[in-house]
């Protein structure tokens, strides 16, 4: 029988703890976070990581958002965006709580 998850879905299922999730959250390309956004939401939702399942629906928000003339973000959004993923990456990293 093959295995025909993607590596990093599977990796999400099998990662020790909310750190390595929340680096995996990070590192996920949007176009398959946007596909299997019901996959990567379960595994947060049984993980009981609520950051991640914040995290995950506010990317999802940001790709969903009409773009401004310039192409961009809507500063409000794209300043939220950011800072929740430095947040996560600290997170990641070792630090916050």
């Amino acid at each position: 029988m093959t295995d025909t998850m993607l590596p990093i879905l599977r990796q999400m299922h099998e990662a020790d703890g909310d750190r390595a999730l929340a680096r995996l959250l990070l590192a996920v390309p949007d176009a398959i976070l946007h596909k299997y956004q019901g996959v990567v939401l379960a595994i947060c939702q049984k993980r009981r990581f609520e950051a991640g399942i914040a995290f995950v629906e506010f990317r999802l928000t940001a790709m969903r958002a009409v773009r401004g003339a310039d192409g961009r973000l809507a500063p409000g959004l794209a300043g939220g965006l950011c800072r929740f993923q430095n947040a996560m990456a600290e997170f990641a990293a070792g630090g916050g709580a």
